[in-house]
């Protein structure tokens, strides 16, 4: 098992001290209300008319239930989104991360803190949820479809679990194993206790964590039974909207009605049983953190059932339903999947939540099957999607990362209203940046997996790891300017017996070497993407992977993409900006070359890549200002330009633009 492991990866450096000392700050300044800040709606439905543009209360409301909780009969305003405790744990979990990587006592204060604080809100009988402890406590359970009460559970649980790894304290922990046995008096097969699960999953993940943890088989048994549960009884949302709306009950999502033409068992992957999916279906974020326990759930169970649906999942997703950037959900309708192949560029929603949901339902496949594929994938969503959902300077978030943007279109069409092209500093719905940090704080325990004592590299980061493979204790120092180039060192200075490294050999990589102290290694074989070599201490192992400028072309089946080209260069993928191309990017034409260099000047140091290509003129007769808006079509009209591509996920750091990642091939 990995033991520790220090990230000295400049890049990744970068990003984890920006985290760590910009937007983990910035964010307990938002979320306690001690600074002023514009807070951006998101189209997650409702009138965002009845939210507070100015204020989360995220911290207060965990205040005001404490004091209802001691019987003050004023105890104040609860306000914000019915799932707002949520992003308190997901700071607190992004905390925990930071403290894994550096010795910070000002945070850790500032946590200690607050989990006292939701201590003190937390109920004799172990519930905890301030909307309906303060709102509506006759409604505890009752509104599983949109309560979010488990999946602001799960986040606690997940944030308790990894504050009590990095500090080996066990207050926070004790917080969370009485709200997961609260959760465990309620629901499961017994006569007299719930028969389904929250809307929204999450609390299935995070009490596998627990039970990896506790090793309490109460937590397993019942993360399985929430998992199983799930769809056999297609109602079981219906009828609790039913229920509500019988008893007069409000939405729990101002100006959103409870029965919604939306809010149907597809929407919560409850249409039919789990092991029966065969199609991501429904609100994005929800299927990724369901397949996130699936697969987690097979590979601690060895549940075939479980194995079954996450598979199901993964190939329709990654085969039809995913974009080059790793975004999933192409609907701002429902934050939605909607079909094979639909993928459109412009009007995508594409939540930041969604590709971090993704790159855990990779690493959890990972564990379960060794396929360097699901790598690939883990480090497409996490070097595009995920990292485009921040400024550079951590202070400015996107919810929505389209693959193509044009601010006047953003502001005028209702339909793309949803597409930021200026990253505001914080949401109504503000589930992003939190998630993000708390991803990027974690990148550690994505950089290997241990299975049957073989160490599998699953991201090129350099770090120093520790590991213990029964009982031998070994380090591992791996040392890359991965993304930027693709040599990867590793060296051994110290193992207590031999043992064996597996590299993933991402597929878009056609030619590579491996050299042994000094000599290439020519007998080697891939299984399932990964190259195995057996090391022992002093040992050096050199991994060069030819990382050219590509284009790449998408499946015929999807229409936005037809017939156009983009470009990756290793597991980067390149835009044009407005900034560096001039306007109406639809008219620009890639060349037939693509020549590539490090700017260490440009958005923090990026690769940058040229094309000697061409842009459509607008000189033709037929498009003067005067002339019809359709035509007989004659010969087109070029001139030269020089296309300048950056990394997708440093756009919308310079002026405010179009971006486009899709363009036309040479006329």
């Amino acid at each position: 098992m990995l033991e520790n492991i220090e990230i000295t990866s400049p890049f990744w450096r970068e990003r984890q001290q920006t985290i760590a000392r910009q937007m983990i700050p910035y964010q307990w300044e938002v979320i306690n209300d001690l600074q002023h800040v514009d807070i951006a709606v998101t189209n997650t439905g409702g009138d965002s008319s009845a939210l507070d543009s100015d204020k989360s209360y995220v911290v207060e409301n965990f205040k005001v239930a404490a004091r209802k909780k001691q019987g003050d009969p004023n105890p104040g305003k609860r306000g914000g989104m019915v799932f707002q405790d949520s992003d308190a744990y997901k700071w607190l979990e992004a905390v925990a991360y930071t403290l894994e990587c550096q010795a910070a006592l000002e945070l850790r204060h500032k946590a200690d803190q607050l989990i006292e604080i939701i201590g003190a809100a937390q109920e004799d009988d172990g519930y905890l949820n301030t909307y309906f402890q303060v709102n509506e406590p006759e409604r505890k359970y009752q509104s599983l479809y949109m309560s979010h009460e488990l999946y602001c559970a799960g986040h606690l649980i997940e944030a308790a679990v990894a504050y009590t790894k990095a500090t080996g304290t066990t207050q926070f922990l004790s917080i969370a194993k009485k709200l997961a046995d609260n959760i465990d008096a309620h629901f499961g097969p017994e006569e007299g206790k719930i028969h389904g699960a929250d809307g929204h999953e999450e609390i299935e993940l995070a009490l596998l964590r627990l039970y990896e943890l506790t090793h309490e088989e109460r937590y397993l048994k019942l993360a399985t039974y929430l998992l199983l549960i799930r769809g056999q009884d297609p109602d079981f949302f219906g009828a609790q909207q039913r229920r509500d709306v019988a008893l007069g009950r409000k939405s729990l999502i101002p100006g959103l009605e409870i029965i919604h033409p939306d809010f149907k068992a597809p929407y919560f992957q409850s249409d039919k049983p789990v092991y029966e999916q065969t199609e991501a279906k429904g609100h994005a974020v929800r299927v990724v953190y369901l397949c996130s326990a699936l697969a987690l759930g097979a590979a601690l169970s060895g549940d075939e059932r479980l194995k079954k649906a996450a598979d199901n999942y993964w190939r329709n997703i990654v085969m039809k339903r995913m974009y080059l950037t790793g975004a999933i959900g192409s609907s701002a309708h429902g934050e939605a999947f909607t079909g094979d192949y639909d993928l459109p560029n412009d009007s995508i929603y594409g939540e930041t939540c969604a590709s971090v949901g993704l790159i855990f339902f990779a690493h959890y496949l990972l564990r379960a099957q060794q396929n360097g594929a699901m790598g690939d994938v883990m480090e497409q969503a996490l070097y595009n999607t995920v990292l485009a959902g921040m400024n550079l300077d951590g202070k400015g978030f996107f919810y929505v990362n389209p693959l193509a943007a044009n601010p006047y279109l953003s502001q005028v069409n209702p339909g793309l209203r949803h597409v930021l092209t200026r990253r505001p500093g914080w949401f109504a719905c503000a589930c992003c940046p939190p998630n993000l940090a708390r991803m990027v704080m974690s990148l550690g325990h994505y950089v290997y997996h241990v299975s049957n004592n073989v160490i599998y590299n699953d991201l090129f980061v350099a770090s120093t790891a520790r590991f213990n493979l029964n009982g031998a204790h070994l380090t591992l120092k791996q040392s890359t300017n991965y993304p930027w180039e693709g040599t990867i060192c590793y060296e051994v200075p110290q193992a207590e017996q031999s043992f064996t490294l597996a590299l993933r050999i991402p597929q878009w990589c056609e030619h590579f070497t491996v050299q042994l102290n000094g000599e290439t290694k020519a007998d080697y074989q891939l299984e399932q993407g990964y190259l195995k070599v057996q090391l022992q201490q002093g040992d050096k192992l050199v991994l060069t992977l030819d990382m050219p400028a590509l284009r790449v072309a998408a499946d015929p089946r999807i229409d936005a993409d037809y017939g156009k080209q983009a470009v990756v260069r290793g597991p980067i993928v390149f835009c044009a900006e407005e900034v560096d191309n001039g306007p109406n990017l639809q008219c620009l034409h890639l060349g037939a070359d693509l020549e590539g260099h490090y700017d260490p000047n440009l958005l923090g140091g990026v690769y940058v890549i040229e094309s000697h290509g061409q842009r459509r003129t607008m000189q033709e007769p037929s498009l003067t200002v005067a002339s019809p808006l359709y035509h007989k079509a004659q010969p087109l009209h070029y001139q030269a330009q020089t296309i300048k591509l950056i990394p997708y996920y440093a756009w919308c750091n310079r002026a405010e633009g179009e971006m486009r990642v899709w363009l036309n091939p040479m006329p």
